[in-house]
């Protein structure tokens, strides 16, 4: 009899934490940081890449960049805390002009990684 009860009080407590726990996605957003990944696969090197990021905690954006990115390579930004980011813009710089950009980007909160493909027709933003 102590075992049956045993277990239903087990089975009790995992559904009352199911209910009461926050969903995988959430919690993971909240732990994890933004990356945002640009693969240049382009015959093009860019002499800079430059990324701008707006946070919920602060609407100013914040500039990054990357310098000399060769064609065929790939670089990552690290946005900082997945909740926080609002959007972002990703550019690419060769001879002080922008030769690609992605324009705003919406923050995705369910991945908190977005990887941005360059070729030789363009850019292509797609999640991570």
């Amino acid at each position: 009899m102590r075992s049956r009860f045993q277990a239903r009080v087990a089975v009790a407590a995992l559904s009352l934490l199911a209910v009461t726990a926050p969903p995988p996605a959430a919690h993971a957003a909240a732990d994890q940081n933004y990356t945002v990944e640009l693969q240049n696969y382009s015959s093009q090197g860019f002499d800079e890449a430059v990324l701008a990021v707006t946070r919920f905690s602060n609407p100013v954006p914040e500039i990054m960049s990357r310098a000399n990115v060769p064609p065929f390579t790939v670089v990552s930004f690290d946005l900082g805390p997945c909740a926080d980011v609002h959007k972002y813009a990703l550019s690419g710089i060769v001879g002080g002009e922008r030769v690609f950009t992605t324009g705003d980007v919406d923050a995705d909160h369910a991945g908190c990684n977005d990887v941005v493909t360059v070729g030789d027709a363009g850019a292509v933003r797609r999640a991570g």
